[in-house]
């Protein structure tokens, strides 16, 4: 019973497209409408053109929906662009500090290489103060 509801819903829902703006489905479904009384006419067509605002208000809530993911997806997609443009800084800081580091150790090798070279001159220099005393 259920199943029958629904697929009678479904197809009122889209049969709601088939009527013109006065509810008719064509010149075939005015006539017999017209044969029908007045009162039943009547309820007829305003069920038929409230399903119709029904659906057009699907629609467009639908549509609303839609561009709201859209802008929202579109929205994604440009902080997943910022995030991708920090990582390309985050990585171009890393190989800055990289580059610091060994340029330090650099400094550091240089600076004990002097001072090594720079004692067995001293000691050289001092050889030679002790030589000239003597």
């Amino acid at each position: 019973a259920q199943e029958s509801e629904e697929e009678e819903e479904e197809e009122d829902y889209n049969s709601a497209d088939d009527y013109d703006e006065e509810g008719y489905k064509g010149a075939q479904d005015r006539a017999e409408l017209m044969a029908k009384s007045q009162l039943e006419r009547e309820m007829i067509l305003a069920e038929r053109l409230e399903k119709r605002d029904q659906r057009k208000e699907q629609l467009e809530v639908r549509a609303k929906i839609r561009a709201q993911r859209n802008q929202n997806a579109a929205t994604k997609r440009s902080s997943a662009r910022g995030k991708a443009t920090a990582g390309k800084d985050r990585a171009s800081q890393m190989r800055e500090l990289g580059a610091k580091r060994r340029e330090a150790e650099a400094r550091r090798d240089r600076d004990r290489e002097q001072r090594q070279g720079g004692s067995d001159d001293d000691d050289d220099e001092g050889g030679e103060e002790e030589e000239e005393r003597a």
